[in-house]
């Protein structure tokens, strides 16, 4: 039997390194509202439809990636995460205010701001999710994260639009807002501990795998793992469908971004292993750095 070669898959944000190389107009800007779409949306409603282009006349920044409208509603731009304003005891984190500032001068003095249903339709939060865009169709998105005051995410299976991604790879070759300081650092999932939760990129070694009936669970060493469904990681590229070849990743180093959640086990589930501090990945673009079986 030939020994289990492994090779590290080219990070997706080394991939997009190489594309600005190779065309480096590519990430300047996602693709505008054209004004043909903006004649023709629709005032917001309290029943919007996937697809629609919508437009909203008043509106409140509440930080970085949300607003309210005036009849309650709430909105969260779904493709993209600012860090966190001060909340509940909790110190604010490095560029928040920048990111609410920034996105509320962008906004500001607009007759109107235009929006497009992602779709997953509502967090769980009940904030409807959006693409954000501006009185002249630029993208806000498109702007905070080339600012380095966003990290791009993938929330559903469609994922956050590659534009995006690029856009994110230059502010951070850059060194701008996030990427300079130490809150966007890697951190070491075996050493992470119930008081630190929230989104965070980390990294680790596959400690141990185990499944339910639709995900993966990879731990990560310490009390944490990952739990990625298992369609995601069947498709091609991975070609992950039963234990034994999951197993293959036991030894192997991967980086993930999202929201890290802490839960209380019981007894019982502690003896059957299970991890106290789970990722929820619902796109492999969350996934920055993964390792697959060589197919040499």
């Amino acid at each position: 039997m030939k020994p289990i070669k492994y090779s590290v898959r080219i990070p997706l944000v080394l991939s997009i390194v190489l594309l600005l190389f190779i065309s480096p107009r590519i990430y300047a800007q996602c693709s505008a509202l054209t004004e043909a779409a903006m004649e023709k949306a629709n005032e917001w409603s309290g029943n919007p439809i996937l697809g629609q282009t919508y437009k909203v006349k008043s509106w409140y920044v509440q930080d970085g990636d949300s607003l309210s409208l005036a009849n309650g509603h709430r909105l969260r731009l779904g493709q993209i995460n600012t860090t966190e304003m001060a909340h509940k005891g909790r110190p604010e984190q490095a560029y928040a205010q920048q990111a609410k500032t920034q996105l509320n001068q962008k906004l500001q003095q607009q007759k109107f701001i235009y929006l497009q249903l992602l779709p997953n339709i509502k967090d769980h939060y009940g904030r409807w999710l959006v693409r954000l865009y501006d009185g002249s169709g630029v993208s806000v998105d498109t702007f905070l994260v080339g600012q380095g005051l966003a990290y791009v995410i993938s929330m559903n299976e469609q994922g956050a639009e590659n534009c995006l991604w690029q856009r994110e790879e230059v502010a951070r070759r850059n060194g701008l807002g996030i990427w300079q300081a130490p809150v966007s650092r890697v951190h070491a999932a075996a050493l992470l501990k119930p008081n630190l939760g929230g989104f965070m990129r980390m990294a680790g070694e596959v400690n141990d795998v185990s499944d339910s009936q639709h995900y993966w669970y990879i731990g990560l060493g310490g009390q944490v793992a990952v739990r990625i469904p298992k369609h995601l990681l069947a498709a091609p590229g991975f070609n992950i469908d039963t234990p034994k070849k999951m197993q293959r990743w036991v030894g192997q180093t991967i980086t993930v971004r999202g929201w890290l959640a802490w839960r209380k086990l019981t007894k019982k589930q502690l003896k059957k292993g299970f991890h106290a501090g789970v990722m929820s990945v619902s796109h492999l673009h969350m996934l920055e750095q993964t390792p697959v079986l060589n197919s040499n």
